[in-house]
């Protein structure tokens, strides 16, 4: 069963310097993905599973003994993690996953909604056993807590009006106008791209136009305004399945989705380095989830569509 908590002021342990959230943040700070839910501090303290705040780890057995799993997020990026029509209920991919995780470990699903700024700060913190929100996995990242295996595809795509045969392959790009989110890893990639193609020999895009968010980004491709949306594989893909009439995404020579990025940046969660025993737990349930095709179930559920996820090499280097 799952419990909800909606904590009513910002968790703010410190400002964290830590990079990329899956879906777009600022690169240097923890920023939520859209929109800034408020809680509060004295309830988040209120859920912790278990007080290890003498440096030792939580243990499943601690874990199963209170009942409960707490997973922080904040439940404002869809479809990994929203807020229902009832306006109280977290669903979504993570959501999902969480679910049968602690199905399978016999417990609670304590499942909390709070502000994305300071959320890792609040995992050192102990308020929580585990950040549940969709993170991009980074060095810096990696270095500071155990990042579980990627549950899911962040690296940069292209998106075009359903229908637009004049952008075929990424090549086709040269000469369009780009919208992406400002402050955020998409940007840098799409700009990265923008200089291959000159270096290339080509003229690069048109224009680059940023937006605050991507819905502005999305709108402005469905009225003819912009040509390319560039976001994340994992976003535009869910962005494709819900609405298949307006939009769709470049594939490359192959056919398959074109990835615009030099390098894969993957999605995941994080634990504390002390709880090594949680840590097992989550990664061997996510190959569990691969092998029995229920990754590849909720994949389909969520985003219309399937990705291999690695189980090593998934951590970039410094």
């Amino acid at each position: 069963m799952r419990k909800w908590k909606k904590m009513m002021t910002a968790v703010m342990v410190g400002t964290m310097a830590v990079m990329t959230l899956a879906g777009c943040t600022s690169q240097t700070t923890d920023t939520p993905a859209d929109t800034v839910s408020e809680h509060t501090e004295s309830d988040a303290a209120e859920t912790v599973a278990d007080d290890t705040s003498d440096g030792t780890a939580l243990t499943l057995d601690q874990i199963k003994a209170n009942g409960k799993l707490v997973v922080a997020t904040e439940a404002a990026y869809e479809p990994f993690e929203y807020l229902d029509t009832d306006g109280e209920t977290i669903i979504g991919y993570n959501a999902d996953l969480f679910e049968l995780i602690c199905e399978d470990l016999g417990v609670e699903l304590d499942y909390l909604d709070v502000p994305f700024q300071g959320i890792l700060a609040g995992l050192e913190a102990k308020k929580y056993d585990v950040v549940g929100a969709t993170l991009g996995i980074t060095a810096e990242r990696a270095g500071k807590y155990d990042m579980t295996y990627p549950i899911q595809k962040g690296t940069n795509v292209f998106t075009k009006r359903k229908g637009d045969d004049s952008i075929q392959t990424p090549a086709d790009i040269e000469g369009k106008i780009v919208g992406t989110q400002t402050s955020c890893y998409n940007e840098t990639d799409t700009k990265n791209y923008n200089d291959k193609l000159i270096a290339d020999g080509g003229n690069g895009y048109a224009e680059l136009k940023t937006y605050d968010g991507f819905p502005e980004a999305y709108m402005e491709l469905k009225n003819g305004k912009v040509d390319i949306v560039a976001q994340n594989y994992a976003s535009a893909a869910a962005i494709v399945k819900n609405n298949p009439d307006d939009y769709e995404l470049v594939l490359d020579e192959n056919g398959d989705v074109a990835m615009v990025s030099e390098s894969d940046t993957w999605l995941s969660w994080a634990v504390r380095k002390t709880d090594t025993e949680l840590f097992d737990y989550i990664n061997n349930e996510i190959v569990k989830f691969k092998e029995d095709g229920t990754l590849d179930k909720l994949q389909e559920k969520w985003f219309g569509q399937t990705v291999e996820l690695p189980e090593s090499d998934y951590i970039p280097a410094e």
